[in-house]
């Protein structure tokens, strides 16, 4: 049989755009993701995983430069304010 595992070249000799765009949207998962936090702190409870994901996820929102006002304005833009509570 023949070689098919596609290491027969070097592919960044044909292909110069392969590398793939990586800081498109990573805010905005960051700010879906910490609302996703807020959603499950009301629906579970303090929890020991809440407490620890919700202070990864403000951590991340911190390192992005997200502000805690831009929270309450997505927050207020999707309908949930009663999340908005829960804020630190």
């Amino acid at each position: 049989m023949w070689d098919t595992s596609g290491a027969k070249y070097k592919h960044m000799l044909y292909n110069v755009n392969r590398v793939r765009r990586k800081s498109g949207e990573k805010q905005k998962k960051a700010l879906e993701w910490y609302i996703l936090v807020l959603k499950k702190e009301v629906l579970l409870g303090e929890t020991k995983w809440v407490i620890n994901t919700k202070k990864a996820a403000s951590a991340r929102l911190q390192k992005m430069g997200i502000t805690k006002a831009m929270v309450i304005k997505t927050l207020e833009k999707k309908w949930l304010k009663d999340l908005l509570a829960k804020i630190n």
